[in-house]
């Protein structure tokens, strides 16, 4: 997938924010990570949370590029949104676009409360 492909991603029921992700990790890397994202995969209200976070991905402290940045609502179990750490920002997908945003921005836009680094076991 090129670059400009990866651009034109718009979310749709069935593309959101861990799809994109998932493609812009590959696209960095050349892994695939969307089996092990499957919690995040699901529609909107749907996304969860699973096991398989804590057994696939490693919590970091602090962002290193790539890794996977879980925005969410403490208090909330339930719709994380995802994005991918690439070079000092988050390459995520906002509303129906893909944008590249500082993490600050992000969860002040979007109010969330907690923001925990991943990467991959």
């Amino acid at each position: 997938m090129s670059q400009v492909d990866l651009l034109s991603k718009v979310r749709t029921k069935a593309y959101n924010c861990a799809h994109f992700a998932g493609d812009v990790w590959e696209h960095e890397t050349g892994e695939d990570i969307r089996p092990i994202l499957t919690g995040f995969l699901a529609v909107r209200r749907e996304r969860r949370i699973t096991s398989s976070l804590h057994r696939d991905f490693i919590r970091i402290e602090n962002p290193v590029s790539p890794c996977i940045v879980l925005f969410r609502h403490p208090e909330a179990k339930v719709d994380p949104h995802v994005g991918v750490y690439l070079r000092g920002k988050v390459l995520h997908l906002d509303g129906k676009a893909p944008i590249r945003q500082e993490v600050q921005v992000i969860a002040e836009q979007n109010q969330y409360t907690s923001v925990r680094y991943y990467a991959p076991r």
